[in-house]
């Protein structure tokens, strides 16, 4: 998507649980972020990664191929990384924070490439992040009634993706310990969260926590939106809301710079 000989790039890990492939809101969202762009004379480049889905592939086989991307992206097509954001809904999120925190560590697991980086990547846009797999935080309760995902399914996706996985700060970002979020290789992290989300306790307890150790985050709280709600607006046919101009001003500025 968008132009590939451009220098700038966007690479998307798209949401879906790790077992639900892509939507075409997903694809709608990230042209119309892109068009918003070019409107600013910004020229950007975009890879889709088609990561393999949940019973058929079980982590950490998804955080491999997201490494790979962002390898390729470097090493064949020659992008910088100060010239990548890493951009995730839901799933697609956590694995851009597992990314980016096997690219603070180096080397994880031997079916993982191994990527060193020059530079930091420009920066990383986490929409609706699912980074906590407990169902307990209260907002499971309030926005029971509000969201488009629930707490039985969530429980039984995350049975299905780390039921064999060693539990550590990849898998559950929120094990990471004190002064971990300092070192992302990241300039900027964008962090968006619906006010109507079962999530929204834990994204944004999480969502603080970086923010207190990392030097350039934005959290977009939107009231009265549920669960990665520009994809299912885009996906509906529907005008974007507030979130998505969130989006697309922070994407906008952080190309900018």
């Amino acid at each position: 998507m968008g132009n590939s000989n451009a220098d700038k790039l966007i690479i998307y890990f798209p949401g879906g649980a790790y077992c639900i492939p892509a939507l075409p809101g997903h694809f709608d969202l990230v042209n119309a972020l892109t068009t918003d762009l070019n409107k600013s004379n910004q020229d950007i480049g975009v890879l889709f990664l088609a990561y393999d889905l949940v019973p058929n592939a079980q982590w950490p086989q998804q955080l491999a191929q997201g490494v790979a991307l962002v390898q390729y992206a470097i090493e064949v097509l020659g992008k910088r990384p100060s010239n990548i954001i890493l951009q995730g809904d839901s799933s697609g999120a956590h694995l851009a924070l597992a990314v980016l925190s096997y690219l603070t560590e180096g080397h994880l697991h031997d079916s993982i490439p191994t990527l060193s980086l020059s530079e930091n990547l420009r920066g990383a846009l986490l929409l609706s992040p699912w980074i906590d797999f407990g169902t307990d935080h209260e907002s499971f309760r309030t926005n029971a009634d509000k969201d488009a995902i629930s707490a039985k399914s969530l429980g039984k996706w995350a049975e299905a993706l780390f039921s064999d996985s060693k539990r550590d700060k990849y898998t559950h970002p929120t094990d990471a310990p004190t002064g971990w979020w300092r070192l992302l290789p990241v300039e900027r992290i964008f962090i968006g969260v619906g006010g109507d989300e079962v999530l929204l306790d834990s994204i944004i307890s999480l969502a603080h926590k970086i923010k207190a150790e990392h030097p350039d985050v934005l959290i977009s709280r939107v009231p009265r939106e549920f669960h990665a709600e520009p994809i299912t607006d885009f996906g509906l046919g529907l005008s974007p809301g507030v979130q998505f101009q969130a989006m697309a001003a922070w994407l906008n500025q952080t190309f900018s710079r």
